[in-house]
């Protein structure tokens, strides 16, 4: 099979690499979320120097895909908080400053849906405005976007008032399946484009399997890093185990 110029075997192994070294910090910080390696290393493999990363305060895991973090000399190009108070808009603040220096760098936010956000709707829609350089990427494992007790703060982020909100504005909100690595990989790779090319933010909105109390226990066969395994296979791309 001819080689795909837009993903290469190159990255498709690279993905698959950093696939693996996700599922082990999850392991290793005991992590209970949704199968999210396929959502964080194909959101950050498209990082660059001089692009910023945010997550939440107590994620560990994605606090160490910075870029720059990924070797052990220099240190991760994150945006670091204390609380979910002023997350977002600082986020967009620092968008701001990379658009003013004249740089192509792009800010990657990370967010879970139901969790609150305080002052997301002012920084998207400062973004969209000033076309700021903004990925924020929600993880919705919440079992059709509620939070898990059932209740939506106002805050909160959940699908529907998210949709209700970008198509005001005309904002980019780009659904795909989170545990699908190489969809994920291509809808971030075209925003992240975008972005640095100064056509603004985008929301990626990623479907999880829901939570429900437990670490859901799914076939191996249905697991992100098996079924990027099963594609390479099928593609005779050669990959390390």
């Amino acid at each position: 099979m001819s080689e795909n110029p837009l993903l290469p075997h190159r990255k498709l192994r690279e993905l698959h690499s950093l696939m693996l070294r996700c599922r082990k910090l999850e392991l290793k910080e005991k992590s209970r979320r949704s199968a999210h390696e396929a959502l964080l290393a194909a959101t950050s493999i498209h990082l660059q120097p001089g692009d910023l990363l945010s997550a939440s305060p107590k994620d560990q895991v994605t606090a160490q895909l910075a870029p720059g973090a990924r070797k052990p000399s220099t240190s991760g190009s994150l945006i670091a908080v204390a609380s979910l108070s002023a997350r977002l808009p600082l986020c967009a603040a620092a968008a701001r400053g990379l658009q003013a220096a004249g740089t192509d760098g792009v800010v990657l936010a990370f967010a879970q849906a139901g969790v609150t956000e305080y002052g997301w709707q002012a920084s998207l829609e400062w973004a969209q405005q000033s076309q700021l350089p903004l990925l924020l990427v929600c993880a919705d494992a919440t079992d059709g976007g509620r939070s898990r007790s059932g209740r939506r703060p106002a805050p909160a982020l959940d699908f529907a008032t998210i949709s209700r909100f970008a198509k005001r504005l005309k904002l980019p909100v780009l659904t795909v399946d989170g545990e699908d690595a190489v969809a994920v990989y291509r809808v971030m790779q075209e925003s992240v484009l975008r972005a640095r090319l100064g056509g603004g933010p985008a929301v990626l909105w990623a479907v999880m399997t829901p939570l429900n109390g437990e670490a859901p226990k799914m076939p191996r066969s249905r697991q992100p890093i098996a079924r990027l395994e099963s594609y390479l296979t099928e593609r005779n791309i050669s990959f390390g185990s």
